[in-house]
């Protein structure tokens, strides 16, 4: 028996993400002409309504290259793994991510004043699309993934600081694993719908 991680596409052909590569695109052209973190675009807990749209600009812009790159480059695997399956569901989740992930952010970690980059949301599509595959195709690696993550995410809460990167703003690990509860509760509500 073979595992792969990829989900197979109709006749076996690999099919380009292009939302995927559509959101990185803009994501890459918004952060140069905006450059790191500007306050127009970043998201602020104190008065999250204030601002609606902070909500979801915060998520889309980066406190420097590292962050931009790491974030990007993780939407951008995510997006290879999971949009052939999750198709037009993948903007979706993201978009519900937006908000809860600023929202409970802004709720559970009074102490983070402002907030910006993809990793919160990105959490949220691991689990979604694990999740998802992990349904098709029966195959424990998707669970795997999860659990690795989560084990990660609770380090990092634990220490209070990122395993992998080391950015100008302090990572907030709270908001990757609110993400990550975020895509399970996404996930369970679509399941529980059909």
């Amino acid at each position: 028996m073979s595992i792969s991680i990829l989900p197979r596409t109709i006749h076996g052909n690999f099919q380009l993400p292009w939302i995927t590569l559509g959101l990185v695109s803009l994501a890459v052209l918004i952060n140069l002409i905006v450059g790191a973190a500007p306050e127009r675009l970043v998201y602020f807990t104190s008065n999250p309504f204030a601002e609606w749209y902070r909500m979801f600009t915060g998520h889309w812009v980066h406190s420097d290259v590292e962050h931009a790159t790491i974030n990007l480059g993780a939407l951008l695997i995510l997006g290879i793994m999971f949009e052939p399956v999750l198709k037009k569901k993948l903007l979706s989740v993201l978009l519900l991510s937006s908000f809860a992930v600023s929202v409970l952010t802004g709720l559970f970690v009074p102490e983070i004043k402002a907030y910006c980059g993809l990793s919160g949301i990105l959490n949220s599509l691991l689990v979604f699309g694990c999740l998802t595959l992990w349904q098709q195709y029966q195959q424990k690696v998707y669970l795997i993934f999860i659990v690795l993550a989560g084990a990660k995410t609770l380090l990092e809460v634990y220490s209070q600081q990122a395993i992998f990167t080391h950015t100008n703003w302090p990572a907030v690990p709270e908001a990757h694993l609110i993400g990550m509860l975020t895509g399970a509760i996404q996930f369970h509500l679509n399941f529980k719908n059909k």
